[in-house]
């Protein structure tokens, strides 16, 4: 088997020098002329001259790698939002390195750090709920960041930097109003305002969509989650001991964990509890009946993020950018209608 070919061996048959090799195959500024250009490429092509990533890096001072910080990568939203991020990198000629906290903010800061080690050219971190709490030195750690950066889906509001994220408030509204207009007054939320932004602001739609309708909001009916599927199915206990018709659940791997526990019990949705769930990617797991879910479109997401950051890698400059979009209810199999209580919001 040949030896690989290097720029010394083009240099050589090109009677020219390693450094204007480098140079012209690296697209770099230089006063070779046209003729010397073409020769060295004809050259590097016919030997199927493959670069040395570290070496070009070395001369261009990029990696053409970027790096992102997962929360949770068995949760299938951020699994898919991966994908499809590796996808954008690879057809823009970057390599996504992903990467996963485990949703601790200690995990945080040591992944950026790591990342940025490595000589990654660009950031993306969805941070963990628990830097919501004790994010104060990952905020400081990124701050001083020599690369591109930007917070996804979970955010800091305040923190100067690029973000792209959905609008919880409103996906959680739509969905607790869409349970209103099918006549159920008494609905519960499994999520917790304590726990993250995001969930936050989907319990604020869930409390905002039930004040419209002048819904007494028990205490009994707001029951704290994590995100996780255990918290669901643990969540099912204190749901079933409540009077509630019906239940939003803050993200769907804890709609997996409730519906687990309502299997346990007989219990069938929509017949028994009607259910809308968050984030819509059950679709393929679950078919009878299909879930009501609040859709966070990850192509759009993914998309917006990355073109985001190649204008940031390619040298636009400016100040921080905040894209809000807005999430859409997917109506399928799992609300029934409450005939008694139906009326018209006022």
């Amino acid at each position: 088997m040949d030896n690989k070919v290097t720029l010394r061996d083009i240099a050589r048959e090109a009677h020219l020098s390693v450094s204007a090799v480098s140079l012209v195959l690296n697209n770099q500024p230089c006063r070779i002329s046209p003729e010397n250009k073409i020769r060295i490429r004809n050259i590097a092509k016919a030997r199927n001259y493959s670069a040395n990533q570290v070496a070009r890096s070395l001369v261009t001072k990029k990696t053409h790698t970027l790096g992102l910080i997962l929360p949770d990568i068995e949760n299938m939203f951020f699994s898919s939002l991966a994908k499809n991020l590796e996808e954008n990198c690879r057809r823009a000629g970057y390599v996504l390195i992903i990467t996963n906290s485990n949703d601790s903010c200690k995990n945080d800061s040591e992944l950026v750090r790591m990342l940025t080690a490595r000589g990654v050219d660009g950031l993306f971190l969805i941070v963990s709920n628990e830097s919501y709490r004790t994010g104060t030195k990952l905020l400081d750690e990124i701050r001083s960041l020599p690369i591109p950066y930007m917070m996804l889906d979970r955010v800091f509001p305040e923190f100067p930097c690029d973000q792209v994220l959905f609008d919880n408030e409103a996906g959680a509204y739509k969905a607790v109003r869409h349970l209103l207009e099918n006549g159920h007054r008494k609905i519960a939320c499994i999520g917790d305002s304590e726990y993250s932004d995001n969930c936050r602001r989907r319990v604020n739609g869930y409390l905002k969509a039930m004040e419209e309708y002048d819904c007494e909001v028990r205490p009994e009916y707001i029951i704290k989650g994590d995100f996780h599927i255990q918290s669901g199915y643990c969540a099912g206990e204190k749901f079933l001991k409540t009077d509630a018709t019906a239940v939003f659940v803050c993200n769907d791997m804890m709609s997996l964990g409730l519906l687990k526990r309502f299997r346990e019990e007989g219990v069938r949705v929509p017949r028994d509890y009607s259910l809308v769930s968050y984030d819509n990617t059950l679709t393929f797991f679950l078919t009878d009946p299909e879930i009501t879910s609040v859709e966070q479109n990850i192509s759009k997401l993914g998309n917006c993020a990355f073109s985001l950051m190649l204008d940031r890698l390619n040298g636009k400059t400016g100040d921080p950018v905040r894209h809000v979009l807005m999430p859409e209810l997917i109506r399928k199999g799992s609300v029934s209608r409450l005939q008694s209580e139906v009326r018209k919001a006022e």
